[in-house]
């Protein structure tokens, strides 16, 4: 498929789902009240941490798979290296549920402020994560396989489905039965049938028969190298941008996490706007790694199209942001205390658009130390910055810690202005 059908796909699919759990938000928030709903925030969470070693491995998974797919005879080669890892993500997937339920009741008694909820909600809250985090987890090797081989638009329309039976199926479930329980069950369900659903795709793209394939790991150890390298990076960078949540999920109550988990809903479902474009785009980016002005070139021109993105969402939000919450939320109260800390949260986001033209650079060249040290300096800052900001400010302080880790990395990424000029790769 052209790039340009990629780009369309992806933003279709990307929409959806980004749109629908934010049009489900508020559905949510009726049914199950401003505690309850602190808690999906928290089970939010628990799965961006839990997923943060898929962040590096996905995107060298991608590269790896987009190199062996499109050379004459790789398809083969390319199964096999889907079995491996599949056989892995499932394996992680299961173990890591294992250990959330074991630890789902100090998590419960000793991290989360419950108020007037039972300790019981809590752990099932903590116990359907990891039944989640399990169902959904192994589909991302999936995706790895069909944005690497191209297959964008089925991707996607499976990534559509998946969105509006999880929301629009979840709203009804909880209108019904307005509990945790209830909302987990029918994610739950969901998630694995669309993971399924990814399995079967990604295969038959492939074109081998898997029961023709037998695994053998030393297949998988030439990959490690990158992997690990990629994933410790993307790791901190992944863990970085949950901790303003992991430090406000111990420091307020469900109720005020829940009013901030909304604010960061938005401003993560923001940022998702520019994924789809990352997505189509990685593999020309890939591409040109032996072709440093053709790089160059090709970053100035991803820069333009996320700053044009950017300064459309910000005269929306600047016009029309706030009467847009107050209808959405339908809550004045809420929306009081919404609003600020969106505002602030949405600053970053922006940055953190413009910075993924500095990461981009950095996978294709394989600068992965750079990408190390930037994460980790950012974590170690959002440590440091984020509780006297929010014993300060409130919520809104985390939001202010997410900010300028984004103004740092935001100016540290543009080094890819200075390379490519000669035709010369830069040094490591």
């Amino acid at each position: 498929m052209g790039l340009k059908a990629n780009i369309l796909a992806n933003y279709l699919g990307m929409a959806t789902v980004a749109v629908a759990p934010l049009l489900a938000l508020p559905w949510y928030w009726t049914a199950l009240g401003p505690q309850q709903f602190g808690l999906v925030g928290f089970i939010t969470m628990l799965q961006g941490l839990m997923g943060i070693v898929d962040a590096g491995t996905s995107q060298a998974l991608v590269r790896e798979f987009s190199g062996r797919f499109h050379v004459h005879g790789g398809q083969r080669d390319t199964a096999l290296m889907l079995l491996g890892f599949e056989r892995l993500y499932w394996l992680f997937g299961a173990t890591m549920a294992l250990v959330v339920v074991l630890l789902s009741k100090p998590i419960a008694s000793h991290w989360l402020v419950l108020e007037d909820l039972p300790l019981s909600t809590g752990i099932h809250a903590i116990c359907g994560a990891g039944a989640l985090f399990a169902a959904q987890f192994p589909g991302s090797v999936y995706r790895s396989l069909l944005v690497g081989a191209q297959a964008q638009i089925q991707l996607n329309g499976v990534m559509l489905t998946g969105a509006l039976l999880r929301h629009g199926g979840g709203v009804l479930a909880v209108h019904i039965w307005p509990s945790i329980p209830a909302y987990l069950t029918w994610h739950v369900g969901i998630g694995l049938l669309e993971t399924l659903a990814r399995r079967q795709l990604a295969w038959r793209t492939t074109g081998i028969d898997r029961s023709t394939l037998q695994w053998e790991f030393v297949r998988l150890r030439p990959l490690w190298k990158t992997v690990a390298s990629l994933t410790g990076a993307a790791w901190l960078g992944a863990l970085t941008v949950q901790m303003d949540k992991v430090i406000l999920s111990k420091m307020v109550s469900v109720q005020q996490f829940g009013y901030y988990t909304i604010a960061a809903s938005l401003a993560i479902g923001a940022l998702q706007l520019v994924y789809p474009l990352i997505q189509a785009v990685m593999p020309q980016a890939i591409q040109l790694r032996d072709d440093p002005k053709g790089l160059r070139k090709f970053s100035i021109r991803l820069l333009g199209l996320f700053a044009l993105c950017v300064t459309m969402g910000a005269l929306l939000f600047a016009t029309l942001g706030e009467r847009l919450l107050t209808f959405w939320v339908r809550d004045a109260a809420a929306v009081a205390v919404i609003y600020p800390v969106l505002s602030v949260l949405l600053v970053g986001t922006a940055l953190n658009a413009l910075y993924n033209v500095g990461y981009i650079y950095w996978l294709v060249v394989e600068k992965v130390d750079r990408m190390l040290k930037v994460n980790l300096a950012a974590l170690l800052l959002s440590i440091a910055l984020i509780p006297p900001l929010v014993l300060r400010f409130g919520i809104v302080g985390a939001a202010f810690g997410w900010l300028t880790l984004n103004v740092i990395g935001f100016i540290v990424s543009l080094e890819w202005l200075r390379h490519g000029r000669s035709g010369h790769q830069p040094p490591p």
